[in-house]
């Protein structure tokens, strides 16, 4: 049922967290100035190779329609509730209109 399905989408993620030890991290490197570094993202967000992928993202899921097929198949396969499949929307749009 759902419990399952949010479990497993909760247990894969933190599956990798052990891996995160074994990053290197430089210890005592040297650190950019806030506006360097701000100067470096703005130059980044300006390339076309970020903004064109970025807009098209954002525009997708700000015009995106919903599934009624996708939802009628969590309603009746995976035994979602309408509260439940509600409240999974709500907590996904916030998230994406946060960015």
């Amino acid at each position: 049922g759902p419990y399952y399905v949010i479990a497993l989408l909760a247990a894969l993620p933190l599956s990798i967290l052990p891996l995160v030890y074994m990053m290197g991290e430089v210890q005592y490197g040297e650190v950019a100035s806030t506006r360097e570094q701000c100067n470096e993202i703005w130059n980044t967000v300006c390339s076309r190779a970020v903004w064109q992928p970025l807009a098209f993202v954002y525009l997708y899921n700000v015009l995106q329609v919903g599934n009624s097929a996708w939802r009628e198949f969590l309603k009746t396969s995976l035994g979602f509730t309408g509260a439940q499949l509600n409240l999974i929307y709500i907590a996904a749009c916030v998230l994406l209109y946060l960015g």
